[in-house]
């Protein structure tokens, strides 16, 4: 597999399946950092779907505050979201077939599965949650508060860790 960096943006690219993994990203450290994740990423002179985001892939860019992801990934790996103490909006492509991001929760859910495995400050866990997977809020610092549905009956490990302003 080849790894490219396109608009600040790592991948490894699977020319057998054109299949592009975000593999890394380049905080470009501004106040204020909108990432929109391409469906599709251009490399010498062929179209690679971008399917899947990798373990770390965005750990510690200070500065973003927004994220999209598009309808063309079917994999997130675990830790792909970690320490993002400025991110207020995570939105997913309402053609996601894999992941969803119900009721303007600003959170990913893994749609199966009901389970929440990235959010953000603004997270209001949907109430057809029904489990916080390992990670989820993992270094959100400016995290004060956040209502836990009664129908969550599992909360991964470390899912709230580093959230050092969770008072409840």
């Amino acid at each position: 597999m080849e790894e490219i960096l396109i608009d600040g943006l790592c991948y490894t690219l699977d020319a057998e399946n054109l299949t592009a993994k975000l593999i890394c990203s380049n905080d470009i450290n501004s106040n204020e950092w909108k990432m929109n994740i391409p469906a599709q990423v251009q490399y010498e002179q062929k179209t690679y779907k971008v399917t899947s985001i990798g373990h770390s892939a965005f750990a510690n860019c200070e500065s973003l505050t927004s994220i999209t992801i598009p309808d063309s990934v079917n994999e997130i790996e675990s830790g792909a979201w970690r320490s993002f103490p400025s991110l207020k909006s995570i939105i997913v492509d309402p053609g996601n077939p894999t992941y969803d991001s119900r009721d303007n929760c600003q959170a990913i859910i893994e749609t199966a599965f009901n389970k929440l495995i990235a959010g953000c400050v603004n997270t209001v866990i949907p109430d057809s949650v029904t489990s916080i997977g390992s990670s989820a809020f993992l270094g959100c610092k400016s995290l004060t508060s956040i209502t836990i549905p009664d129908g969550v009956t599992s909360i991964g490990p470390s899912a709230f860790l580093g959230c050092e302003s969770l008072t409840s």
